[in-house]
């Protein structure tokens, strides 16, 4: 990763790629909520109460009432002491709107070093690899990635960095789902790196920021349990160690239970089929109050006491163990490949693996909102970086991730009035959302039927 790190400093491409990045969320940053959302109801006055009661009590006594894991409402506090310390009175100026976005678009940023950095890595680990074919094969490079793989990082970098969903949600929109994104990611690019400490330790950072980075808990344990029992004793250390030192102190002063209702009070929070997701529940939600004249809540009973929520929930874990089943035969155990351990082949098909288990946290469960497929653009952007069939997709999933956004949040009343005006705009886009989480899942169930049978045959041309 060193060697990774060294080139991206060096490539004045990839400078140019986050001046042009950090000019078009400059330009939002000082922008207010074009509508009382995410910003004027809740980080404004959460930021005003923290700076002047401290972190404990806005737990206990913030309004309105706080839901959110500590770690970005610790960095709201401080943000907010600086701002009273510049502005006496805490009154409102832009400032506080560029304070509020700017750790998710400072997030945002280093999401795009570590993927360039992740894709030089997997450049070096194959060269000679990959000139760039007609074949339309899931395995062919959507670029060359032949020699210094010149410009394989750079489009990986900028499918996330000038991605518009991702400037729009962090930007403009004034939520953080890219801080967690980037925990994410250098949890797993630690663990493909066999620095297991240091992925539990990314992983919790990941957990006291978000409670959905839980999803890609199983895919490091997987990893881990793949290299040694030792792996899987550091990252727990790691992990534990972290959730500990995050959560104990507020314990300690008397905002623990608030804090643990941030986590467990999540699930039934908002009990519909779909909050503001576009995805296959958005469909039967609107469908449901065609028919039934009212729309289904995920309470509503299946079979018994199984609930549409426990659906979901049990589409979720079948769906991520059959990735996690298929993932499983391509890896390679501990000892193989050297100090690199996994081979190129399996390190794009873990980053495929991810992404497709946040795609599928969006898709499967009840009560997602908009914003919680966005994390799967970030680790899917190496393999639609390198294999044209997965690069399609993927342009077209960003794409319907900037309609869900823009459809929830316009930029303004003349937008939300046109946006209105298109029949069934929201139906189309959650269609759209379903075809294209079967279209990458196919992809992805190919490409590592694929590996495995290399890995196999490799196998056995050994053992010869």
């Amino acid at each position: 990763m060193m060697r990774a790190l060294d080139r991206a400093l060096r490539d004045r491409w990839l400078w140019l790629l986050l001046a042009a990045a950090a000019a078009v969320r400059l330009a939002l940053l000082p922008r207010p909520d074009p509508f009382d959302a995410d910003l004027t109801t809740f980080w404004l006055p959460w930021m005003a109460y923290g700076a002047e009661h401290g972190l404990a009590q806005l737990y206990q006594q913030g309004q309105p009432p706080v839901n959110y894991p500590p770690l970005y409402l610790a960095l709201l506090v401080g943000l907010g002491k600086l701002y009273g310390a510049l502005v006496p009175g805490f009154g409102y100026t832009p400032w506080q709107s560029v304070l509020i976005k700017l750790p998710a678009t400072l997030a945002d940023l280093g999401i795009t070093v570590l993927l360039y950095c992740a894709a030089a890595q997997l450049a070096a680990l194959r060269p000679g690899e990959g000139s760039q074919s007609d074949s339309g094969d899931a395995s062919t490079p959507a670029v060359s990635m032949t020699g210094a793989g010149r410009w394989f990082p750079l489009l990986a970098a900028g499918l996330w960095a000038l991605n518009p969903a991702i400037v729009y949600v962090s930007a403009f929109w004034a939520q953080v789902d890219s801080i967690h994104t980037l925990w994410l990611l250098a949890a797993l690019l630690a663990a493909l790196a066999q620095r297991w400490g240091w992925s539990g330790l990314f992983m919790g950072l990941a957990l006291l920021t978000k409670l959905h980075a839980i999803v890609l808990l199983p895919l490091l344990i997987l990893l881990a349990w793949r290299h040694s029992l030792r792996a899987v004793i550091m990252g727990a250390l790691g992990l534990v160690g972290t959730l500990a030192l995050g959560l104990l102190p507020l314990a300690l002063t008397g905002a623990g239970d608030p804090v643990l209702a941030a986590y467990f009070g999540s699930v039934g929070y908002y009990p519909r089929l779909s909050a503001n997701a576009f995805n296959g529940w958005f469909l039967v939600q609107v469908l449901s109050a065609q028919v039934l004249g009212r729309e289904l809540l995920d309470t509503a009973r299946v079979v018994g006491p199984v609930t549409l929520r426990w659906v979901g929930i049990g589409l979720l874990a079948s769906y991520s163990a059959l990735l996690l089943w298929r993932l499983w035969g391509t890896l390679a155990p501990a000892g193989e490949n050297g100090q690199s351990w996994q081979p190129a082949a399996s390190r794009l098909l873990v980053f495929f693996a991810a992404g497709m288990m946040i795609f599928g946290f969006f898709s499967l469960p009840t009560e997602m909102h908009e914003r919680y497929g966005l994390p799967a653009l970030a680790f899917l952007a190496l393999p639609a970086a390198c294999w044209r069939r997965v690069l399609w997709p993927y342009l077209l999933l960003s794409a319907v991730f900037t309609a869900n956004l823009v459809r929830v949040l316009p930029w303004g009343p003349g937008i939300l009035r046109l946006l209105e005006s298109i029949p069934a705009d929201r139906l189309l886009a959650s269609a759209a959302s379903v075809l294209l989480f079967l279209w990458l899942s196919i992809l992805f169930l190919a490409a590592a039927s694929r590996q495995r049978r290399a890995a196999a045959s490799s196998s056995a041309g050994g053992t010869i």
